[in-house]
């Protein structure tokens, strides 16, 4: 089987999503592996039968030829869970919310067999059987480097095992995407005390065990140094300029504001509502001109507040599609909208998204917290404006400024060229640097 070169590395990255798999989850590996490649002999080791919520055929046309894709079958307990959770919360979000007031006894027992039955997530049942398989790849293709990421963080206790079994001989890379125990939606989950004292174990074998730990936000890899990490370093998402184009024109007269992927309750932005709301009332051709695109998943608390707003004229719903035909709606649109979560930890909650807006290159209104890592990264490049959760004026003084840049032709726009730190191609440098 063994096909390594002479050039690079020997990499393995573990990781549950991957093509066809869509969301959120896909994109950081996807597009960073393809680069590795290059230089590098690459792995990517994922399930052959994997349960995701979305689906992206056209994302397989984007795996790179030169990578060695190794599936196999595992059990995959999380239909269970998604079964309790859709029959008493049908259509809606499923990730858990603070602001979520269900008190339907099957979600509530969905939660619990998550948070107490599952741990730390519903893949775990793969660390044991992966163990043995990669254990005889690793020994086979002499591989160095082995990256897992997460979530789920069961992918970093295959890493965590192998580590042990191999030492020294391999340098591994704790990648994580989101917390573990400090994840936005852990304390909803009814995580008993058992339960919470065995993902605080694993997690502190994890950040102590690994070669490096990676993350994506200074916030957050200070919270994991305060939690045992002495090798941590932040690599944050970016974008593939190969996915964007040089040159665009807006094929839309209106003035459209475009949102990219799931809106769970805790992202619901209520003042932006608000904000649209006075426009529409105050500012003359405002309804007239405004149209708003939520491309993705939304809770039902986003169509009642539409509604509520008298905005339902002006809010289109879009169903999930294709990232290349999202990226498209971005490309047609004035202003792309960033919804950040009302969370605990929204310090260093930097969605993926924002690194795709910054690819097409359309100023970003932000509803979230100012001065927290997405925030600091929108006002430090100059990417557009940011409103605070629940204040309502400054959402509406930066829609109204948008808005008179949109009349008067001038909306400015930001190039690639400026933002090359946060490119792929640079974000696979800095993992290379690591190896």
């Amino acid at each position: 089987m063994s096909s390594k070169t002479n050039k690079g590395k020997c990499v393995l990255i573990i990781t549950y999503y991957w093509p066809p798999s869509g969301g959120a989850g896909v994109h950081r590996w996807l597009k960073i592996s393809k680069y590795l490649a290059e230089n590098n002999t690459v792995y990517v080791y994922t399930p052959a039968n994997p349960d995701f919520a979305l689906k992206d055929e056209s994302l397989l046309q984007k795996v790179s030829p030169k990578i060695k894709v190794l599936k196999r079958k595992i059990f995959e307990p999380y239909f269970i869970y998604r079964a309790f959770v859709k029959k008493s919360d049908k259509g809606q979000v499923n990730q858990p919310s603070s602001v979520d007031t269900s008190k339907s006894p099957i979600k509530r027992m969905g939660k619990w067999a998550r948070g107490n039955m599952f741990i730390p997530d519903p893949r775990v049942f793969w660390v044991k059987p992966s163990f043995r398989y990669l254990k005889k790849i690793i020994k086979e293709e002499n591989i160095e480097v082995i990256i897992s990421t997460g979530p789920p963080h069961s992918m970093h206790l295959i890493g965590l095992k192998l580590k042990k079994h191999f030492g020294d001989k391999v340098n591994w890379i704790a990648d994580f995407r989101d917390p573990w125990t400090n994840i936005d939606f852990y304390d909803m989950l009814s995580v008993g005390k058992r339960a919470d004292n065995k993902n605080k174990r694993l997690e502190r074998q994890v950040i102590e065990t690994c070669s490096n730990l990676v993350t994506v936000s200074e916030s957050w890899a200070v919270s994991f140094e305060e939690l045992g990490a002495s090798r941590r370093k932040v690599i944050t998402n970016g974008f593939d300029s190969a996915d964007y184009k040089l040159i665009h024109e807006k094929n839309n007269p209106h003035f459209v504001i475009t949102h990219l992927g799931s809106i769970n309750a805790d992202r619901n932005p209520e003042a932006l509502w608000i904000a649209l709301n006075k426009l529409c009332k105050n500012k003359a051709g405002f309804r007239e001109n405004l149209r708003v695109r939520l491309v993705g998943n939304v809770h039902s608390n986003v169509n009642k507040d539409v509604a509520k707003y008298d905005l339902t004229e002006n809010v289109r719903f879009v169903p999930n599609m294709p990232h290349k035909d999202a990226i498209e709606e971005l490309y047609n649109s004035s202003l792309s909208l960033l919804l950040l979560n009302d969370a605990k930890n929204i310090d260093g909650i930097v969605p993926g998204k924002i690194y795709e807006y910054m690819g097409v290159g359309n100023p970003i209104l932000t509803i979230g917290k100012p001065n927290g890592d997405a925030g600091n990264i929108i006002t430090k490049n100059n990417l557009g404006a940011i409103a605070d959760f629940g204040d309502s004026e400054a959402a509406e003084s930066a829609l109204n400024a948008f808005y008179e840049s949109f009349l008067n032709g001038n909306l400015k726009r930001f190039t690639k060229e400026s933002l090359e730190k946060f490119s792929i191609k640079s974000i696979s440098e800095s993992f290379e640097a690591i190896f």
